[in-house]
């Protein structure tokens, strides 16, 4: 009975072993699906490809638009200082004021603006420029806008205040040969 009970126990351990040995999927079916890999899933709530770049869209449109914002602030800084300049021009109308005054305006890459500028210019000046050396200032400062703010509008104005102030000169040298 002992050489049974032993015969018994070499058998069961040698059972044990080798199912230790095998592990246990030779015992239980695996469950994962063998067409499924780790490398193509993703986790079930991020964000996929289509949603990655809407988000980029967004953060590049956000940037846009503050990007506009702050250069509008600083136009509207420019205009600004522009106005406080014209202001100063009106106090004291000088030679260098009124060139510093048309620089300034066609800096400011406004066609209508520089056109209210030559405006008031012309009805306020004093009589430190001559027909002749306004019209010459005024002209050469208008080429400095750009193309898109010489619209057919503002060059026809301009170019009819300076066709009057080069007659009135030619006016004024014809009398003053006529005097002589």
């Amino acid at each position: 009975m002992l050489v049974i009970f032993t015969v018994f126990l070499l058998v069961a351990a040698a059972v044990i072993f080798l199912a230790k040995r095998q592990g246990r999927s030779s015992f239980l079916p695996d469950l994962t699906p063998k067409h499924l890999s780790g490398e193509n899933l993703r986790p079930l709530f991020a964000p996929d490809d289509e949603e990655l770049r809407a988000l980029e869209r967004e953060e590049l449109k956000m940037l846009q638009e503050q990007g506009a914002a702050e250069r509008e602030k600083e136009r509207q800084k420019t205009l600004a200082s522009f106005e406080e300049f014209r202001q100063t021009w009106r106090e004291l109308p000088s030679r260098a004021n009124t060139v510093e005054l048309l620089f300034r305006a066609s800096e400011l890459d406004n066609g209508k603006l520089y056109l209210d500028t030559v405006d008031e210019l012309l009805h306020k000046r004093s009589d430190v420029f001559t027909n002749d050396e306004i019209a010459q200032l005024i002209e050469s400062h208008f080429w400095l806008l750009p193309q898109s703010e010489r619209t057919p509008g503002v060059t026809f104005t301009i170019n009819r205040e300076l066709a009057a102030l080069r007659g009135r000169a030619q006016t004024m040298s014809d009398e003053e040969a006529s005097d002589a």
